[in-house]
């Protein structure tokens, strides 16, 4: 058994992402991806079109993320992230329909010694905002990672 292949199907997307420098410690950034199509059916799958067959790339048409880096070489450092996901319909087996919106804030902030020790705390899905990757799959809520760090040599 494997993956079922079609024939030729035509898309396009693109990608752009921005970062500006405010100043040495100091950074914005931002991304966007895009599909124009993610679904195929029958007819664009070259197939019969009465056979019902479908195909899915399983990815949102658009995603994108916005946030700030505050990262000094030794001191308190904290970054600030917004990411949205559309809504897509999967066609995964079991996890197949249409997954969740995602609207999520990522933050962290740490510090750093001039020994080369840091100790830093992330929180990706602040807001605990609940949602599923695919259907039938676990929710997936708030996730904080502690993380203590030692660079040899120092800074």
């Amino acid at each position: 058994a494997g993956y079922r292949t079609f024939g030729n199907t035509t898309y396009w997307g693109s990608d752009l992402g921005l970062t500006y420098a405010v100043n040495q410690d100091f950074s914005l950034f931002g991304n966007f991806s895009m599909v124009n199509q993610t679904d195929f059916d029958a007819n664009d799958l070259g197939e019969d079109p009465n056979s019902g067959l479908t195909y899915s790339l399983n990815i949102p048409k658009n995603k994108f993320r916005l946030g700030m880096v505050y990262a000094p070489i030794t001191g308190v450092r904290g970054n600030l992230a917004f990411q949205h996901d559309d809504s897509f319909n999967a066609a995964f087996g079991q996890y197949s329909g249409a997954t969740d919106v995602k609207n999520l804030v990522d933050a962290g902030i740490g510090y750093k010694l001039e020994s080369g020790l840091s100790v830093d705390l992330t929180c990706t899905n602040l807001f605990n905002s609940q949602y599923r990757a695919f259907v039938n799959m676990p929710i997936i809520g708030r996730r904080a990672i502690a993380k203590l760090t030692y660079t040899f040599g120092g800074k």
